[in-house]
C-alpha cells in the first residue's frame, strides 16, 4: 500500500500549497472543526440544490456510479466498523444476514428483520425497546402489504436518514448543526412548490440524451403517481437533491466529525486510516469495486447505475438497524462517545 501513498504525495503537496495561499482568510476553518463542518455542510446543500435546478438527470445518472460505492464504504465504516459493532456478540450475524439477503433479491420484510436483534441486543430501557419493536412491526406490516410502497419509502427515506443520523450521533449539541437540515428542508419545500420547473424549461435540461435515460423513466421508478405527472416530477427532483445531500453527509460531514483530531487530514493520512479500519486486502477489493462500477458507467451508464442500486439495497436496512440500536442506547455525539 506504500504505492498508494506515493501516488497521493503530489496531491498532498498541492493541498499544502493551497492551504498556505488561503490561510490568511480561511485559517479559522482549518482550526475550528465545528465552523468548518458547518460551512462544508451549507455549501454542499447549496451545490446540491444548484445541480438539481440545472442538471438533474446528470445528477441522478452519475451520482450512484461515481459516488455510490465510496458512500457505501463510508456507511459501513461509520455505522459498524468504527463504533465496534463487529465485536458485539451476534450483531454481525443476526443483523448482517437479513441485511445482505436483500442484495440477492430478498424482500424488504427480510431486511427489516435486522432491526429486531439490534433492538433486543441494545443496552437500554425496556420502554424504548417496546416502542421500536412496535415501529418494526408497523414497517413490516406495510412491507408485506405493499412491497413496492415500502421500497419507495426506503428510497426516499434513506436520503433523509443520512442527515438525521449525522445530526443525532455527531452534531445535535452544536448550534451550527441546524444549518444543514434547515436548508435541506427549505430546498425540498421549494422543489415541491415548483421552483425548478421554469429554470429547467429555460435551460432545456429536462432531457439529457447522453445519460441514456429520460426524466419519465425516473418518474416511473421513483414516483409512480398515475394521473399526477407534476407531483411525480417534483418528487424526482426532490430525490435528486436529497440524494446529493446524503452523499455529502457520508463522504464529507461524518468523516470530518468522526476523526479524533479536529484538524483536516492529509490524503495519505486518510488512506492510512482507511487501511487501519478495513485492512489492506479488503480495502483493495473495495477500491477495485468502485473503479469497476465507474468503468462500467463509461461503457453503459444506465446498466452500471442499475447494477449499483441492486448492490446498494442493503444499506438502507443497515441504517435502520443501527439507528434503532442507537435510539435504544441513547448514543451520544461523535464516535466513541458512550451513551
Amino acid at each position: 500500500m506504500n504505492a498508494v501513498e506515493t501516488l497521493l504525495a503530489p496531491a498532498d503537496a498541492l493541498r499544502t500549497r493551497l492551504y498556505r495561499l488561503v490561510a490568511p482568510w480561511a485559517g479559522p476553518l482549518f482550526a475550528d472543526r465545528d465552523r468548518r463542518v458547518a460551512w462544508i455542510g451549507v455549501g454542499s446543500v447549496g451545490l446540491s440544490f444548484l445541480l438539481t435546478l440545472t442538471v438533474p438527470l446528470w445528477t441522478l445518472a452519475l451520482g450512484p456510479v461515481l459516488l455510490g460505492v465510496p458512500h457505501l464504504v463510508s456507511d459501513v465504516r461509520y455505522l459498524v466498523v468504527r463504533p465496534g459493532l463487529l465485536h458485539r456478540t451476534g450483531f454481525a450475524l443476526f443483523c448482517g444476514v437479513p441485511v445482505l439477503a436483500t442484495c440477492f433479491g430478498a424482500g424488504p420484510e427480510v431486511g427489516l428483520l435486522a432491526m429486531v436483534p439490534a433492538i433486543l441486543g441494545a443496552k437500554g430501557p425496556g420502554w424504548r425497546k417496546g416502542l421500536l419493536l412496535t415501529v418494526w412491526a408497523a414497517l413490516t406490516a406495510f412491507a408485506l402489504g405493499s412491497p413496492l410502497g415500502m421500497q419507495l419509502v426506503l428510497l426516499h427515506g434513506h436520503n433523509v436518514m443520512a442527515v438525521a443520523l449525522w445530526w443525532w450521533a455527531w452534531r445535535r449539541t452544536h448550534a451550527r448543526a441546524w444549518g444543514v437540515p434547515l436548508l435541506a428542508t427549505v430546498g425540498t419545500a421549494a422543489l415541491l412548490l415548483g421552483v425548478a420547473e421554469p429554470v429547467l424549461t429555460a435551460l432545456g435540461t429536462w432531457t439529457a440524451p447522453a445519460t441514456g435515460t429520460t426524466f419519465e423513466a425516473f418518474m416511473w421508478t421513483l414516483s409512480p403517481l398515475e394521473g399526477q405527472p407534476v407531483l411525480a416530477a417534483r418528487l424526482v427532483l426532490v430525490f435528486a437533491f436529497l440524494q446529493s445531500v446524503h452523499y455529502s453527509v457520508w463522504l464529507r460531514l461524518i468523516p470530518e466529525d468522526d476523526r479524533p483530531r479536529a484538524a483536516p487530514r492529509s490524503w495519505r493520512a486518510t488512506w492510512r486510516a482507511l487501511v487501519e479500519d478495513f485492512g489492506a486486502p479488503p480495502l483493495a477489493l473495495l477500491l477495485l469495486l468502485a473503479l469497476s462500477v465507474a468503468a462500467y458507467g463509461a461503457w453503459d451508464l444506465t446498466e452500471a447505475r442499475l447494477s449499483y442500486l441492486q448492490l446498494a439495497v442493503f444499506h438502507g436496512f443497515l441504517e435502520l438497524a443501527v439507528a434503532a440500536l442507537w435510539l435504544v442506547e441513547g448514543r451520544g455525539q461523535r464516535a466513541g462517545t458512550p451513551p
